[in-house]
């Protein structure tokens, strides 16, 4: 499995990517790289940006669940990495 920093690297390029695609999934992947270097570097993520994000990327990973969009195993890649920051980062 990749590392947070690279799953974060990774979200960061599908950014770039969906920039002038779709507003909405370059939001998410913009936001998904930031919330986990947020976590990286022990900042505090608050309930309602780490909600937010995990409603959008839920709704990213069934929409593209079929894979027929570039990035879409990636969407659940970074959904289960924040699961396991948030884990982390509340005990």
């Amino acid at each position: 499995m990749a590392t947070p920093a690279e799953i974060a690297n990774d979200m960061a390029a599908h950014a770039a990517y969906w920039q002038k695609r779709d507003r909405k999934t370059f939001e998410a992947c913009n936001d998904a790289t930031r919330v986990i270097r947020m976590f990286l570097a022990g900042q505090h993520v608050d309930g309602r940006t780490y909600y937010g994000l995990h409603r959008r990327l839920l709704d990213l990973t069934s929409r593209y669940s079929a894979g027929r969009v570039a990035g879409a195993p990636n969407f659940d890649r970074a959904l289960q990495i924040l699961h396991q920051l948030r884990a982390g980062a509340t005990k």
